[in-house]
């Protein structure tokens, strides 16, 4: 039986969500934490309901929006640029660990089921979610305070897939989705041009080179 005892050291867990950094900075120039990040995926998931095409259970978008990076406040965020196969290997085994530690806790097996559905995205409500988990780096992109650090990472890694198009056309899955990253877009290559004097197409050179 859950008791108080447990509830409450699970919510000291939750709480290192707020303190967890990713890497995406905010208007103020802070990094943004975990907790942020979810918060303003739920917040899309608000804003975008009314334009879906598909019919998804909302309760449920919403409740994996806030789920889907618990894991990180036991066994932390790693960037994307530094997921080689191995340490995604090992983010797996870690995050396992901690959603069994959470669990155990709780004693509520939807906890484990709810992110476990995040992994697989084979629901509606799995999918949009983690599209929505994608569009909040895009729009961090726009409200960051300045954009000179997300080049320093792996020869521009982000910029390059930020721009590219096999990143833009994961949005199609519903068009709302791929009008808001548009818009985006555009006013985040004016930006460039304007704070740093990068023209945006650079990168999507450099993907076609890679191609070569």
């Amino acid at each position: 039986m859950t008791t108080a005892r447990n509830l409450v050291d699970f919510l000291k867990i939750a709480e290192k969500l707020e303190c967890e950094d990713r890497l995406t900075r905010m208007s103020d120039g802070r990094n943004q934490s975990v907790a942020s990040h979810s918060w303003n995926m739920a917040m899309m998931a608000i804003a975008i309901r009314l334009h879906l095409t598909r019919a998804v259970n909302l309760e449920r978008v919403l409740e994996l929006c806030v789920l889907h990076d618990l894991p990180e406040a036991i066994a932390h965020d790693v960037p994307l640029h530094e997921q080689t196969n191995e340490i995604k290997e090992q983010k797996r085994i870690h995050e396992q660990s901690a959603i069994e530690t959470i669990n155990t806790l709780l004693q509520d097996e939807r906890i484990a089921d709810e992110f476990n559905e995040y992994e697989l995205r084979q629901s509606p409500e799995s999918r949009l979610v983690k599209l929505l988990d994608i569009l909040d780096t895009c729009v961090q992109h726009l409200c960051a305070m300045e954009l000179s650090y997300v080049g320093t990472y792996k020869d521009n890694f982000y910029w390059r897939a930020f721009f590219s198009d096999s990143f833009a056309s994961q949005f199609d899955y519903e068009p709302i989705l791929r009008n808001i990253y548009n818009e985006i877009r555009t006013r985040v290559a004016a930006r460039l041009r304007q704070e740093l004097d990068i023209d945006y197409t650079q990168f999507i050179k450099d993907n076609d080179n890679e191609k070569v």
